[in-house]
């Protein structure tokens, strides 16, 4: 029995080959999305034309083969290989998106024969070993490809809409440009723009902190009065005059010790890896990507484990 194993990334591909050799069957890597989705006049001629109309069609919008790099050569050979197998196991990511990669090929390709899926969240040979040995059907993965179906066409309807309407409604005659509306990047450019509002309309104030000098048997320390933002001390009377009122005070200290259990930190996720890169060393998020997939699929390393994941 024929079986094809369809990967992500040519990575995977590398270390599945390193993990089980050959004798699960033939292994192809495709490149992220070999099918891209079809664009609005390529579904209704009469979209070709940007307007204020919601871009969505009755069904849903078909793929077409993706044209960029080296994805036509790499979905000829996927979709030949499928041609002769009898079995597929789809071993891309295992979120939502990787579910997607590998079903759409086969949707694509018209494939009806066994498929199964293999799980993994890291390509060391224990754990890629330890996840063929435990196969799924692919049809347990239904509602997660759903779900990157529904996200995918959702982002192509209302994106694409939001963008035209934005760009015939805000650009003044005969000003060339677009206005680009975003799942990820509209609410990303909100916060970046709140941020900057709040720092020009940032005005600094003045306050005040009261520091006394204890003195005690074992020595003298410095006691300070800092209430927290909402609660500072604007007014210097007023500050003077909790001065004059400790000065010469006599009377006991009293301590209070509260006993707290802390758990260990978190291991690291990518966005807490990068803001601690960024904190420490002053790290783009991009270097911190950069790095850690290094780390992670430079030849022979995987020091870490997938930083995406």
């Amino acid at each position: 029995m024929a079986t094809l194993i369809i990967t992500e990334k040519a990575s995977q591909a590398r270390d599945l080959r390193a993990a089980l050799g050959a004798r699960f069957g033939e292994i192809l890597p495709a490149e992220g999305h070999l099918l891209r989705l079809a664009e609005p006049e390529e579904v209704n001629s009469a979209w070709k034309s940007w307007s204020c109309d919601v871009l969505k069609p009755d069904g849903l919008y078909p793929t077409r083969p993706s044209k960029e790099g080296n994805k036509p050569t790499k979905l000829k050979a996927i979709a030949a290989a499928l041609r002769t197998c009898d079995e597929v196991i789809l071993a891309t990511d295992c979120d939502r998106e990787g579910q997607l990669i590998g079903q759409e090929i086969l949707d694509h390709v018209g494939y009806r024969g066994r498929v199964q899926r293999a799980l993994f969240t890291a390509q060391d040979p224990k754990t890629l070993q330890q996840a063929f040995a435990r196969l799924k059907p692919n049809a347990e993965m239904r509602p997660l490809y759903e779900a990157a179906v529904a996200r995918q066409q959702a982002d192509q309807i209302f994106n694409l809409s939001l963008t035209r309407t934005a760009t015939k409604t805000l650009l003044a005659p005969g000003v060339r440009g677009v206005i680009g509306i975003g799942r990820v990047k509209t609410p990303t450019l909100a916060i970046v723009c709140l941020r900057e509002q709040e720092i020009r309309n940032f005005r600094p104030e003045d306050y005040f902190e009261v520091v006394a000098t204890a003195t005690v048997a074992g020595g003298s320390f410095l006691m300070r009065c800092a209430p927290p933002a909402k609660a500072r001390i604007k007014v210097r009377l007023r500050a003077e005059a909790i001065a004059k009122a400790a000065a010469g005070h006599q009377g006991p200290l009293s301590v209070a010790v509260d006993e707290k259990r802390q758990a260990p930190p978190r291991l690291f996720d990518l966005p807490s890896l990068q803001k601690t890169c960024g904190q420490r060393w002053g790290w783009t998020a991009d270097k911190t990507l950069s790095v850690a997939q290094e780390l992670y699929d430079g030849e022979g390393k995987k020091l870490i484990t997938y930083p995406r994941a």
